[in-house]
């Protein structure tokens, strides 16, 4: 794929979106879509964010500058607290860290999340 109308067609099948309802949810009329989609009209940066998020990809994507459509990972967070923590079990002796890691499978299952 080659053009950004390419790209915008491609992940719009792909996601199972028609024209129509792709529009609408970028606020514009299915024939300004159209005419981004065939390379008619190139989309201002406002609609490129637009498409982005709607499509879940990136505007890097889009604008043919990486083959790779997915979006890139979420930065990790990390608190004063997780620091905290992280040190603490530092200095655990090994059969601590192995009770300590038994004691969160064990609240991942009771909670329904592993």
């Amino acid at each position: 794929m080659r053009t950004i109308g390419e790209r915008i067609v491609y992940l719009r099948e792909q996601q199972g979106i028609s024209q129509k309802e792709l529009a609408k949810q970028l606020g514009i009329t299915a024939a300004s879509l159209s005419r981004y989609e065939n390379n008619i009209y190139d989309p201002k940066s406002a609609i490129i964010i637009g498409l982005s998020k709607t499509l879940n990809t990136s505007s890097d994507y889009l604008l043919g500058m990486t083959q790779d459509y997915r979006p890139a990972a979420k930065p990790c967070t990390i608190t004063e607290q997780d620091i905290h923590v992280w040190e603490l079990y530092r200095t655990l002796p090994s059969e601590d860290k192995i009770r300590i890691e038994e004691r969160i499978l064990t609240l991942q299952e009771m909670n329904g999340s592993e």
